[in-house]
C-alpha cells in the first residue's frame, strides 16, 4: 500500500525518465556484450588449449608471472594459457589482449595510464599488429595482476571463476560508458523494432553492412547476431524496393525506390525532463535540414520524457509530421503498433 502511495505521488516525467533509462540500459549491456566480442574471445582461447604445450614458460619470471601462482595453475584443471599471458598469443592474436586485460581486471583507461599503451583500436580490431615492446609491457602488467587474483584464491582457481572475472570487468566497462550512451542505445533500440517488424511483415532482404556494403539475407540465424552488433550496419533492403538507412541526421530515413526520400525520423533518448526542450531543438533542426532537401519529405520525432511545453510546442510545429513517446513505443504493444503502422505506411504503399 505504503509503495503504491509512493509511486502515485511521484513526479510521472521522473518516473517516465527511470523507466527509460532501465529499460534502455538493459539492452545496452546485452549489446555491448557482444559488441566486445566477449563471447568470442572465450572461444579463441578455447581453440588454443590443444596448443597450449606448444608455449615455453622458461622466461615467466621475466613476464612477472609469480612461482606461487604458476605452482597453482600447474596443479589445477586448467592451461597455462588460459591464466597466465604469453607475449607470443597476443602477439599472433592481439584481440585476446581483451581477455587478459579482464580476467585480471584492468580497465583500458587504467592500461593507458600505466602502460602507455591504448588497446581500445586493437581490441576492437581495428589495429591487428602488436609490436615486440608492447606485447611484453601488457603481458607483464595482466601477469602481476592476475598473479595476485590467483595467490588470493588459496590454492585453487576454477575456469568458471576466470569467466566471472571477464564478465565482471566487462560489466564495469560497460557500465563505464552508459552514462554516454543512453541516446545511441535509444536509436539502436528503434533501428531493431524497425527491422524486426520488416522480418514479421515478410518484406525484409537484406541488412546493409557499414564498411562494405555487404548484404546480409534472413538465412542460418545470421540476423540474430547482427541485431546484437546492429551498430555494424548501416540500413536494410527491403522487397518493397525500398530502404531503411541509419545514420546520425536524420537518425533514421525511408528511401523510395527511386533514392528519394519519404520519410526522416528523430529518435531522442534523453531522461533528464529539464533538457526536453535542448532535445527537441536539436531533433527540430536535423529535421529542417531534410527539409530543405526536399519540401516533400515526412518528418518523425521519437522522444522520451516529453513535458508539456515540449509537447504543445511539437504539436504546434509544422516540421514535425507526427511525434511518437519513445517509452510507450518500446514498453506497450499498442502504441509501438502505432509508430510501426505509421512508418511503414511509407515503406509498404503502393
Amino acid at each position: 500500500m505504503g509503495k503504491d502511495l509512493m509511486a502515485k505521488n511521484k513526479n510521472p516525467l521522473l518516473l517516465e525518465a527511470h523507466r527509460i533509462n532501465y529499460r534502455l540500459r538493459s539492452t545496452f549491456f546485452f549489446r555491448r556484450i557482444h559488441e566486445y566480442q566477449t563471447f568470442d574471445i572465450l572461444e579463441d582461447i578455447h581453440k588454443l588449449i590443444p596448443y597450449a604445450d606448444n608455449f615455453n614458460w622458461q622466461n615467466r619470471k621475466k613476464w612477472k608471472i609469480a612461482e606461487d601462482a604458476y605452482a597453482v595453475v600447474e596443479h589445477n584443471e586448467l592451461a597455462l594459457i588460459q591464466v597466465f599471458c604469453h607475449p607470443r598469443v597476443i602477439r599472433g592474436n592481439p584481440k585476446l589482449i581483451a581477455y587478459y586485460r579482464n580476467i585480471s581486471v584492468i580497465s583500458q583507461k587504467a592500461v593507458k595510464y600505466l602502460t602507455g599503451i591504448d588497446t581500445k583500436k586493437i581490441e576492437d580490431g581495428t589495429l591487428s599488429d602488436l609490436s615486440e615492446p608492447h606485447a611484453f609491457s601488457l603481458a607483464e602488467l595482466f601477469n602481476e595482476h592476475i598473479s595476485l587474483i590467483i595467490e588470493s584464491a588459496f590454492g585453487k582457481l576454477r575456469e568458471a571463476e576466470l569467466q566471472g572475472l571477464l564478465l565482471a570487468s566487462t560489466g564495469a566497462q560497460i557500465d563505464g560508458s552508459w552514462r554516454n550512451g543512453i541516446g545511441d542505445e535509444a536509436k539502436k533500440a528503434v533501428q531493431r523494432i524497425l527491422i524486426r517488424e520488416a522480418i514479421r511483415r515478410d518484406i525484409f532482404c537484406a541488412l546493409i553492412r557499414r564498411n562494405d556494403n555487404e548484404l546480409i539475407p534472413l538465412e542460418n540465424g545470421r540476423i540474430e547476431k547482427a541485431l546484437k552488433n546492429i551498430r555494424l550496419f548501416k540500413g536494410a533492403m527491403l522487397s518493397t524496393q525500398r530502404e531503411i538507412l541509419f545514420s546520425s541526421e536524420p537518425d533514421i530515413s525511408i528511401l523510395d525506390h527511386d533514392g528519394a526520400t519519404l520519410l526522416v525520423i528523430e529518435v531522442k533518448g534523453g531522461t533528464d525532463p529539464a533538457g526536453a526542450l535542448e532535445r527537441y531543438g536539436a531533433a527540430k533542426k536535423s529535421l529542417e535540414a531534410s527539409l530543405r532537401h526536399n519540401k516533400k519529405v515526412r518528418t518523425c520525432v521519437i522522444a522520451s520524457c516529453i513535458t508539456p511545453e515540449v509537447g504543445d510546442r511539437m504539436k504546434k510545429d509544422r516540421t514535425i509530421s507526427r511525434y511518437f513517446n519513445l517509452t510507450e513505443v518500446i514498453s506497450h504493444e499498442t502504441r509501438r503498433n502505432r509508430f510501426l503502422n505509421y512508418v511503414f505506411s511509407f515503406i509498404q504503399k503502393g
